[in-house]
């Protein structure tokens, strides 16, 4: 690992595809308490990866992994500086932070780890057993900590991936020109992003807010593939006003023959404090 240091601007989320999270429009986020629409933590997190993929190089998309929390909010034209730090104790390891340097203060957005192999944790992720792409049900259901569907595999959603849209994973959709990443293999971001749409596939939600990632690399997510993200939920609790739940899962290159590229673990709180869950959708 070599220690990495950039600064990026911060642009806003391209336009959702399937149902959006109204936490990155300004209504919404206003109406949990924040100044403006949030740039998705995904986002910031694929910025990040960048960074990671520059200091252990092309491998760590392979055989690689990150355990990243999302501090503070992130805002639109905001410059963010990314750090990536060798461990220092001769391991394939790296601290990584995403922060915005104002005149008085330090905001960390981003902070965590990144590292080659198997992380330590890689045996606590849990995922349900794989199946195909399947649609979504005719009511997408709310639920409250109450009725947590623990433990029952989500509906599978299924993506294709074509050359030119893996190019725009690492170009456009992360408001950059350019990309370093080899030809033919998907960002990275694109498979920690699964799990969002996976969850507004299967049920109702409002504004939601993602706390933190864990991600495995498993294999190369190439391009010209098809996709399915199966998890499940493992966890649910209140914190300060906020219901938080935590979904396992696994993402699939479902074509022939089948492999997983990356298992995960995902954190979000799923009604903030001081708002309420929506009326089912009926598709």
């Amino acid at each position: 690992m070599e220690r990495v240091q950039r600064t990026v601007i911060a642009t806003p989320d391209p336009p959702p595809t399937g149902i959006a999270n109204p936490i990155h429009a300004d209504d919404g986020a206003s109406g949990a308490g924040y100044k403006a629409a949030l740039v998705a933590g995904v986002r910031t997190y694929g910025w990040v990866a960048d960074a990671v993929r520059a200091a252990g190089g092309v491998g760590w998309l392979h055989d690689g992994w990150a355990d990243i929390t999302l501090r503070r909010p992130l805002y639109a034209g905001e410059a963010v500086r990314i750090d990536v730090d060798p461990a220092g104790d001769g391991t394939p390891q790296c601290t990584v932070q995403a922060a915005v340097h104002e005149a008085e203060a330090v905001r960390v957005v981003l902070d965590g780890a990144a590292g080659t192999g198997r992380a330590p944790w890689f045996d606590e992720i849990d995922p349900p057993p794989p199946g195909p792409a399947q649609d979504p049900p005719a009511v997408r259901p709310v639920y409250d900590l109450d009725g947590v569907p623990l433990r029952r595999p989500l509906r599978p959603l299924g993506a294709w991936v074509t050359g030119a849209r893996a190019r725009e994973l690492a170009t456009t959709d992360l408001g950059l020109d350019a990309t370093d990443l080899p030809a033919g293999l998907v960002h990275p971001y694109f498979l920690a992003a699964r799990m969002a749409p996976l969850t507004r596939h299967n049920f109702t939600y409002g504004p939601t807010i993602h706390v933190s990632t864990r991600i495995q690399h498993l294999a190369p997510a190439e391009a010209e593939r098809s996709y399915v993200i199966n998890a499940w939920i493992v966890d649910a609790w209140e914190r300060n006003g906020h219901w938080y739940q935590v979904l396992d899962g696994s993402l699939i290159a479902g074509d022939e023959p089948a492999v997983e590229v990356a298992r995960l673990r995902h954190t979000t709180i799923f009604r903030p404090r001081g708002t309420t869950m929506p009326e089912p959708i009926r598709s």
